[in-house]
């Protein structure tokens, strides 16, 4: 046993997970990722790789069995995923570091996350969960328009319809309900305000405020996030009142350990929460615009904690002081002829960075969520308003031509 790689194990190999690779390989372990896609960005950059659902516990803990025998596994892992049953099942499995089963379930699932921050007075949207369509419609009537339509469990706004009026209501809860894992559907009341991601740490009883940014979405009938910038321009007093009702949610949900993240919106009655989530954000904030704004490393911190080390200070301490803007590409349906653009938008000074998601020959659906959108441009300013221009600027340039 004493002879084995030290392993850490990777739930979700997308784009967003390969900060967590390269971070694994900077602290001297070995990289296991599962994911569905056999061909997805981290499979080949692991040092192991597995074809598995992300939410088939079962194949993971039958997994466990096959690769413990040459592996020592010393803690697993997931940030910008869903995948946080799984990684709580496999850490209860292995006796790793990690939150409760229960308390990742209560995150995950929509339905049982607000009725916990509603029993223990966190703001949050008027809701009604419902199953079939005669519930639905008769929650329409109770939430009254404009309400929200989303699939009561999965994540990047899938399966999620904005409605002002009854015109296509049935279509909003088929969409929702092929979404959703669970078949229930959730009605929110449709709120308005600022948006942000809160994010906080726990290590050993220690709350650790870590960051909020502000989030921008689309105007039309999908909930879309087109964009965020790195940090927020809220004030002292509204980041306080953000990071409070954060940390009430995080202790409502039972969640005490590593990171938690909330998604909140400064409303004209105050600060509500929409949803939390007990890992690290997705939209390449952990991943990029926080290291580019300030020099902190939270997936490092998170995955140290992960596997049983102490916190480094360093990982958490600002370097600088400067803002990131991340703006997502826009993209009409069909399959993709040509990409242009890129050689232009990075000569503009302040891109940091193109991330294409879609290439040429693959095909670009109708971008209904933010699991759809085809790339991103990264850019850094002084001022706020500076990146964000530049991350617009560079997004708007780059064109897909696409043929039906």
């Amino acid at each position: 046993m004493g002879n084995m790689p030290k392993c850490i194990l990777i739930i979700t190999g997308g784009i967003l997970q390969i900060p967590a690779i390269i971070e694994a390989k900077n602290m001297g372990l070995k990289s296991i990722v599962t994911d569905k896609n056999k061909n997805a960005p981290c499979m080949k950059l692991a040092d192991q790789s597995y074809a598995i659902d992300i939410f088939d516990i079962e194949s993971h803990l039958k997994l466990l069995n096959k690769i413990q025998k040459k592996n020592k596994i010393v803690g697993v892992f997931t940030e910008g995923s869903e995948a946080t049953v799984t990684v709580a099942s496999i850490a209860k499995q292995l006796k790793l570091p990690g939150i409760s089963i229960s308390g990742a379930q209560n995150c995950k699932n929509k339905f049982k996350t607000r009725e916990i921050l509603q029993k223990n007075n966190i703001p949050i949207p008027k809701w009604e969960v419902v199953k079939n369509l005669n519930e639905f419609y008769e929650a329409v009537k109770k939430i009254k328009f404009p309400l929200i339509v989303k699939a009561a469990d999965n994540s990047a706004s899938r399966g999620t319809t904005k409605k002002y009026d009854n015109k296509n209501l049935k279509s909003s809860f088929d969409l929702a309900r092929n979404n959703s894992s669970n078949g229930l559907v959730l009605v929110e009341e449709l709120c308005f305000g600022s948006e942000q991601s809160v994010e906080i740490l726990f290590d050993k009883e220690k709350c650790y405020d870590l960051n909020i940014v502000d989030r921008y979405f689309s105007k039309n009938k999908w909930a879309v996030e087109l964009g965020h910038v790195n940090p927020t321009k809220l004030d002292i007093n509204d980041k306080e009142k953000l990071f409070q009702i954060t940390r009430k949610a995080a202790k409502a949900m039972k969640i005490k350990f590593g990171v938690f993240k909330a998604d909140t919106m400064i409303t004209e009655k105050g600060p509500i929460i929409i949803e939390v989530t007990p890992r690290l954000s997705g939209g390449f904030d952990s991943q990029k615009s926080t290291p580019i704004s300030s020099g902190r490393n939270f997936i490092r911190a998170a995955m140290r904690l992960s596997v049983g080390l102490n916190l480094e200070q360093k990982d958490l301490t600002h370097q600088w002081a400067k803002y990131c803007a991340v703006w997502a590409i826009n993209a009409k349906k069909g399959n993709i002829k040509k990409i242009s653009g890129i050689l232009e938008v990075n000569k503009i000074k302040g891109i940091k960075e193109i991330i294409l998601v879609k290439n040429k020959g693959d095909f670009l659906d109708t971008i209904k969520d933010s699991g759809s959108r085809p790339g991103y441009v990264v850019a850094e300013g002084q001022t706020y308003h500076m990146a964000l221009r530049r991350a617009k600027k560079g997004a708007k340039m780059i064109k897909f031509e696409v043929e039906n």
